[in-house]
């Protein structure tokens, strides 16, 4: 139950009636009918003042029917779509048609992500005509994060990839960044594992070219390294070969130094020599040293566990020989 401030410091319990709410709402929309038709009729100056009344009154239902609860929330929904066509259309305010497209969506989110995509594309789309490219990258994650939950990596991916060009476009190159970092996640996670890897590296030298995100090299090539790795472990039959990661690797050599004095290349190439020698017990050691000063998230440990079963497998055979 809401409270209202009735004098400087008495609060008093409101109760909200549904149905009080959606008859307003429905009154609001009635009356944005008459003005409607009046707009049609009048002569073009006048024309463009009843629609923005038109707007108001539309958007106070909507606002109504949004409060008047659940039962009526696709309705305001619509309400807020209708205001917002209206914004673009006759009006051609396309900064109030992408906030109102918005809003409709942050209320159908609550009913049904799909429906909610359409109306965060609608407005993603004015935003663009308004050049308001970091609210259209915002919204634009919000759709990836809506197919994310459904499970819908494919779909997530297409979303993350726009919301970095529009981040960019932008400039807002930290939050690019991490969009960026979330697609190679999202591609290790739905399997795609090489495909990962390589965006963890592209990456890694998009960040060593900035002086400010130069220390973050290590940590998004060990990612890269590590994915690499256990893909190429897993495609391997007895032989094993490393060259794509050796390769990876000699290349950021050329492009930061420091990497190859970093803890994260030490545990890379000490990964590489447990699966070679079959050390469990080195194997075992590394991982617990570097995870009490690293922490794995769960991409890492899945590709840490692809690692593990090689090493096991060759240490059987060394026991055997």
């Amino acid at each position: 139950m809401p409270f209202v401030k009735t004098g400087r410091t008495d609060l008093r319990a409101v109760s909200i009636n549904p149905k009080e709410h959606a008859k307003k709402a429905q009154g609001y929309l009635r009356k944005a009918k008459h003005v409607g038709a009046m707009a049609t009729s009048a002569y073009p100056g006048a024309s463009v003042l009843h629609t923005k009344q038109e707007v108001k009154l539309v958007t106070l239902a909507a606002e109504h029917f949004r409060i008047a609860g659940e039962q009526q929330w696709i309705h305001s929904a619509q309400a807020y779509a209708q205001a917002a066509a209206l914004a673009s259309g006759a009006m051609m305010d396309s900064r109030q048609s992408a906030e109102l497209y918005a809003e409709a969506a942050m209320v159908m989110e609550k009913l049904d992500t799909d429906f909610a995509n359409e109306y965060y594309r609608k407005s993603i789309s004015q935003h663009c005509d308004a050049s308001q490219y970091k609210e259209a990258a915002i919204l634009q994650e919000r759709m990836a994060f809506n197919h994310y939950q459904k499970k819908n990596i494919e779909s997530s991916l297409d979303e993350y990839e726009r919301a970095t060009k529009l981040y960019s476009a932008a400039g807002m190159n930290d939050s690019a960044d991490q969009t960026n970092d979330r697609i190679a996640y999202l591609l290790g996670k739905g399997g795609r594992v090489r495909e990962s890897a390589f965006r963890y590296y592209r990456n890694a030298i998009n960040q060593s070219n900035q002086n400010l995100k130069k220390f973050n090299v290590p940590q998004a090539m060990l990612r890269a390294g590590l994915l690499l790795l256990s893909d190429c472990l897993r495609q391997s039959s007895s032989e094993l070969d490393f060259s794509e990661v050796r390769e990876m690797v000699e290349h950021m050599y050329a492009m930061d130094c420091r990497f190859e004095e970093s803890r994260e290349h030490a545990f890379l190439s000490d990964m590489m020599e447990c699966s070679i020698q079959g050390d469990q017990d080195r194997f075992a050691d590394c991982v617990y040293w570097f995870s009490s000063v690293c922490e794995f998230d769960d991409l890492m440990l899945d590709a840490l566990g692809d690692i593990k079963n090689v090493v096991t497998e060759r240490s059987e055979k060394n026991k055997t020989t």
